[in-house]
């Protein structure tokens, strides 16, 4: 195992490990990767492709695996191989469903990071992870990156490699991004013309927060049924004509209610309008459908 490496000047902290076995070969499935983590792929490839090395395809499992632990390690505040269940990166990537057991693997960390670019700087710069990004017998990759406001760096990175790519499990990728009803004020009835402040609470459920502000990150409430239909007849401030508003705070973690408020504006034309909204984590997941929605009475 490579030894951890922290660099007191940027707050940055690096890891590496190597686990050799013996290698197999099977092929690709895809994955979801948010826009950031593909940034991380798409540098890597780019990297091992100028030095005329194979470039590594997304596995799910393996995708499972890092997201896992950089949220864990985001959310529990450290910064290891060996997650605090105790298990090593080849007994999580086992657990996520890839061959962890028949092939090569190897895992690279990296915290206090906000980019892809200055993460794979900080890999190539130091000899342990620089071996893993330029060793030829991996093939697949998964990558993970999460961010705690309370934790010690702040974002968390991990990329898992393996020696093949895998199809042999299929894996639902859990986005850590989950939503439950707590409460809603009630319907108004409004004059043409006249506003209302429309207050939403919602329990963050999931494993991870909501930041404001952090693409990928931020909840947001969506209009639904059907999704995203702009509401340019009644919106009046909003983020955008399909995106009332964001959370009050600037973040909700897991357990806690996070609060949204938005103003309405009635149409000109009496009548009786139905708005219905649902939580959303643009880049990453839609929110459980909870039926939230107001019936908006136009005197």
């Amino acid at each position: 195992m490579g030894g951890l490496r922290i660099t007191l000047a940027s707050l940055v902290a690096f890891s590496a490990l190597f686990a050799l076995t013996s290698p197999l070969a099977r092929s690709a499935d895809a994955a979801t990767l948010d826009v950031t983590e593909a940034d991380l792929q798409a540098q890597v490839n780019a990297f091992r492709a100028a030095r005329g090395l194979s470039t590594l395809a997304v596995s799910d499992t393996l995708t499972a695996a890092a997201k896992w632990m950089a949220t864990d390690m985001s959310v529990q505040n450290y910064f290891a191989h060996t997650s605090l269940d105790g298990r090593t990166p080849t007994q999580r990537m086992a657990d996520a469903g890839y061959p962890a057991t028949a092939t090569w693997t190897g895992e690279d960390l990296a915290a206090g990071y906000t980019g892809a670019q200055d993460v794979l700087n900080g890999w190539i710069a130091s000899p342990a992870h620089y071996a893993v990004l330029v060793n030829p017998v991996y093939r697949a990759i998964g990558i993970g990156r999460a961010y705690a406001g309370a934790s010690q760096y702040g974002w968390y990175w991990a990329m898992d490699v393996g020696g093949v790519v895998d199809r042999g499990a299929i894996v639902t990728l859990d986005s850590g991004f989950h939503a439950q009803w707590s409460g809603q004020s009630p319907d108004p009835t409004l004059a043409p013309g006249e506003t209302a402040s429309l207050v939403l609470a919602l329990k963050n459920t999931g494993y991870r927060g909501w930041y404001a502000g952090s693409p990928g990150q931020q909840a947001n409430l969506g209009t639904a049924s059907p999704l995203d239909v702009p509401r340019t007849d009644l919106a009046s401030g909003w983020l955008s004509a399909s995106r009332p508003a964001t959370t009050t705070t600037s973040y909700v973690g897991p357990g806690q209610v996070g609060w949204f408020k938005f103003t309405v504006r009635a149409p000109a034309t009496p009548g009786v309008y139905t708005l219905a909204v649902r939580g959303v984590v643009d880049g990453t997941t839609w929110l459980e459908d909870a039926g939230v929605y107001w019936t908006i009475t136009v005197r």
